[in-house]
């Protein structure tokens, strides 16, 4: 049986050492069922979450899920580790190679144990390997430390993506307050008569920022699992509520100018797609009340906005935010994000987690 050792452990070891080129080294979102991440995340993450949102506070939530990410990090490279160790070890115990181990003898055992000190650079503790397995040796200690080399390479990228996140979803904050919401950013501006001067440069602005969070959450999705540092916040419902204010004035307002909010719109409806189906979700169903949009579009003609009439801006309101809101709705549900006034499972996480 130990012939099969040295296929095994070539299989476990380039598939190990391909995933972590697809998940830190490859700019771009690593898909295929059989990854490591996958096979961690949904184990994981599915209970944590259920533990973390059924705690009585705000404070509790956020405590237990904000050390979810963290924590899977240091999951999956111990795992890469596990994996990485457990491949050389099977090429050391086969037939080719186990002879020229050294002292200890030929078990399973002595073979792990050599596998970890090449792997680790302590060098053999029983002996001096010998043989065709000095090169096994010598590649094994390269794989540690070039896997440890790219691991803290990858930290300072994965926190300054992180930082420049929420950059924007705190200066959100100061706008719309917290949970941010769309019909409430444009109160608030429509309110304060700087709506058709500063919503253009707004929506450029946040047209930025969609399209950086798209390509880091896409090139590291384990971004999506760090929460906002600060209360109420959360990267999906800022998102929602930037491309629910885009959306209104595109369908509810006639005379404003909305070509910064189509841009806005386009780049938001394609993040939200990319990452629904990285995520593999399915779409959950979103209404928004008749009397409550009624509601939303009084207040933004109190504020100085030319609406349309409300049976027109509701119909094309709706329409509009079909092609985005089932799917970030899944999205902020997963990632049990607070809840907004229209993203989020509000009958649930808001009833729950009150203060």
């Amino acid at each position: 049986m130990r012939w099969i050792a040295l296929p095994a452990g070539i299989v476990i070891l380039v598939f190990t050492l391909f995933d972590v080129f697809r998940t830190l080294v490859m700019p771009r979102a690593a898909r295929g069922r059989f990854r490591l991440s996958r096979m961690l995340f949904q184990p994981l993450w599915r209970p944590w979450r259920w533990i973390g949102v059924r705690r009585k506070t705000v404070q509790g939530r956020e405590r237990v899920l904000a050390t979810a990410a963290p924590f899977f990090f240091f999951v999956l490279l111990v795992g890469w580790v596990s994996l990485a160790l457990l491949g050389y070890a099977l090429i050391l115990w086969s037939p080719a190679f186990v002879h020229g181990i050294g002292a200890g003898g030929g078990s399973f055992g002595n073979a792990l144990y050599s596998s970890g000190t090449s792997l680790f650079t302590l060098g053999f503790g029983g002996g001096v390997a010998t043989g065709w397995t000095r090169a096994i040796a010598v590649a094994e200690g390269a794989t540690g430390l070039g896997l440890f080399a790219v691991v803290i390479a990858y930290l300072p990228v994965l926190y300054q993506a992180f930082n420049r996140r929420e950059v924007g979803v705190l200066l959100l904050d100061t706008r719309p307050g917290s949970p941010p919401s769309g019909p409430e950013l444009l109160h608030r501006m429509g309110s304060a008569g700087v709506a058709s001067a500063a919503l253009p440069e707004f929506f450029a602005e946040w047209e930025r920022w969609v399209a950086d969070v798209l390509e880091t959450h896409m090139s590291y999705p384990l971004l999506a699992l760090f929460r906002s540092p600060h209360d109420n916040t959360s990267w999906v419902i800022s998102l929602g509520s930037v491309l629910d204010a885009a959306t209104l004035i595109l369908t509810a307002v006639e005379d404003e100018p909305t070509e910064r909010a189509k841009l806005l719109y386009g780049t938001g409806v394609h993040a939200v797609e990319d990452l629904f189906y990285y995520f593999r979700l399915s779409e959950r169903e979103t209404l928004i009340q008749r009397d409550e949009f009624d509601d939303v579009l009084r207040d933004m003609k109190n504020d100085g906005f030319s609406v349309r009439p409300v049976d027109e801006a509701f119909a094309r309101f709706t329409e509009k935010r079909a092609k985005y809101a089932p799917r970030l709705d899944a999205i902020a549900v997963l990632l049990a994000a607070p809840p907004g006034l229209w993203i989020g499972d509000r009958s649930f996480l808001g009833a729950r987690t009150a203060h």
